[in-house]
């Protein structure tokens, strides 16, 4: 391939009802807790338990925070602007799945 990058995209399988916590959340998207705490009070993501940092998360979360990091990367949003816009992609998802 000439002038061009290849990347490497890797995946996992996310087992349905399986939870993380935020610890295991942060090392495999790599954020920091912090910006973890902003997305649950900004209703990005809900723990399933406990508060603080004894929060649990169901694996699907891992999901929304890559999401929300490539928004806050790509387009540099902030908190609110990343959960609008991921508000907006849930709508636009639930209103393509009513017309099929």
């Amino acid at each position: 391939m000439t002038g061009e990058t290849s990347s490497t995209i890797s995946s996992e399988i996310i087992e349905m009802g399986a939870a993380c916590t935020i610890e295991e959340l942060c090392l495999v998207c790599n954020v920091e807790a912090e910006w973890i705490s902003e997305l649950v009070e900004h209703a990005v993501i809900e723990p399933i338990a406990e508060t603080g940092p004894n929060w649990k998360f169901a694996s699907l979360s891992i999901v929304r925070v890559a999401k929300a990091k490539r928004l806050r990367q790509d387009l540099s949003l902030n908190t609110p602007g990343v959960a609008l816009a991921l508000d907006l992609l849930d709508e636009i998802e639930e209103l393509r799945s009513r017309l099929r």
